[in-house]
């Protein structure tokens, strides 16, 4: 038996100091490259989870940040052959840019660690580049900013239907650990993205080198990004004295998107929101993904309950279209082509 259980420490030890590439092989490695590439290029929005956190319950740190992300890749060949551009905007699509997170990735393939690598790098001059994946004429004169980034990469690899990147430092394979190239000082990052087709869960934390946290969250959950699509939508007002209102062409997106309407007769504003995401269920037998179409009055940043509900409709979320009619109200948003 102590033969045994020596064998068995030894085994352990072994795994323990392995790195974590042996669930891949070179042939799994491009096809984490091929569905990064494939899955990762979208216009993504965490309202989703927030709507759900308002309704279901928050985290012990509180409802997530209402973030909107862009992926694009971008022909940027002075860079690398897979180079994607990404920017958030805080509060959604129209909100102003998250300062520092205009960012370009830097994608190759590692065999030695069966994972694809990517480099994380800063935008020099971002001012000069936003929104830089609508401007083709930008993509040659687009560069790192030599002051920042460089340190740790993401070593992605194949999850069963999904794609998991970690950031290393090249000595830890899950934990990056680096001295700033500004300031002197030490941070240890732990950093999780998990990316299948329609979605991306970020866990991003940093610590100082006391252990102490200075950046993301102590109850350690996923900011939870889902990928949007667009849709036309339009509204109409029809009061039983008066001349019908009708708001056409509104372009919005399906992940909680919010567009304001000043009707004449009415105070202050009517708002539709088009919300595709899990809906909330206490007794956990409706928890199901679906696509909803609210007109209401109130506050956008507020639940349900707060709201002065005027009409919606529901639909299946792989739905291309949703909307209502009653009489005085009526409203409709249809995939855009």
């Amino acid at each position: 038996m102590r033969v045994l259980s020596a064998l068995s420490v030894m085994i352990l030890a072994m795994f323990a100091t392995c790195d974590a590439f042996a669930i891949n092989s070179k042939a799994e490695t491009r096809e984490v490259l091929r569905d990064l590439m494939a899955w990762l290029p979208g216009e993504y929005s965490s309202a989703p989870q927030i709507f759900y956190e308002r309704e279901a319950g928050a985290p012990p740190d509180g409802e997530h940040e209402n973030f909107y992300r862009v992926f694009a890749k971008i022909d940027a060949p002075q860079l690398g052959e897979n180079v994607i551009y990404t920017q958030i905007r805080i509060g959604g699509k129209d909100g102003p840019i998250f300062s520092g997170q205009q960012v370009l990735f830097l994608i190759t393939v590692d065999d030695e660690h069966r994972a694809v690598t990517v480099s994380g790098r800063r935008i020099a001059d971002p001012d000069k580049f936003e929104d830089a994946h609508l401007h083709p004429e930008m993509w040659a004169a687009i560069a790192p900013d030599p002051d920042y980034g460089g340190n740790c990469d993401f070593r992605w690899r194949k999850h069963g239907d999904q794609i998991v990147g970690k950031l290393t430092d090249g000595k830890s394979d899950t934990t990056c650990t680096m001295i700033s190239k500004r300031s002197g000082t030490q941070y240890t990052w732990d950093a999780e993205w998990i990316l299948n087709d329609h979605e991306l869960w970020i866990f991003d934390n940093g610590y100082l080198d006391d252990g102490s946290l200075f950046s993301g969250r102590a109850d350690r959950t996923h900011l939870r990004m889902y990928k949007s699509r667009p849709f036309e939508c339009f509204a109409a007002y029809r009061p039983q004295n008066g001349e019908p209102q009708v708001f056409n062409g509104i372009a919005m997106h399906d992940r909680g998107d919010v567009h304001a309407i000043e009707i004449k007769g009415i105070e202050g504003p009517v708002y539709m929101q088009l919300m595709r995401s899990m809906w909330p269920s206490e007794s956990g037998k409706n928890y199901a993904d679906l696509l909803r179409l609210d007109v209401f009055q109130g506050e956008p940043e507020t639940s349900l309950d707060d709201r002065k509900l005027i009409g919606f409709s529901w639909a299946s979320a792989d739905s291309d279209r949703t909307g209502f009619d009653i009489g005085t109200w009526g409203a409709r948003c249809k995939l855009a082509k």
